[in-house]
């Protein structure tokens, strides 16, 4: 499989379900590449590689398959087509790369 497009699948899951038996369940999903437990509005967040949208709907089928899991919200990575440089033109080379002498913003 061709891997060209990224998404994070973001999952909500049943209170009363075992939360590690269904990302070991959705680790299996062919496609999934990483999926972490998280806190807040979600309780789940995947991260799944494929080459078209018809595979990546094939992906979020087989999560809504595994028991448990209520909804999800997929969010695709949108890749630059350009490098940094030219989608900012005029850039510092430090705030291209980072620096550790900048404070957060």
């Amino acid at each position: 499989m061709e891997i060209a497009l990224e998404a994070y699948i973001l999952v909500n899951i049943e209170a009363s379900t075992e939360t590690w038996q269904i990302m070991e369940a959705i680790l299996k999903i062919e496609g999934v590449k990483t999926a972490s437990v998280v806190t807040g509005q979600f309780d789940a967040v995947v991260l799944a590689e494929f080459p078209e949208l018809d595979y990546l709907r094939k992906i979020v089928d087989h999560i809504h398959r595994v028991k448990g899991v209520l909804r999800t919200q997929t969010l695709i990575s949108v890749p630059s087509p350009v490098g940094l440089s030219n989608v900012v033109p005029g850039l510092a080379e430090e705030e291209k790369t980072g620096s550790d002498s900048y404070s957060d913003r």
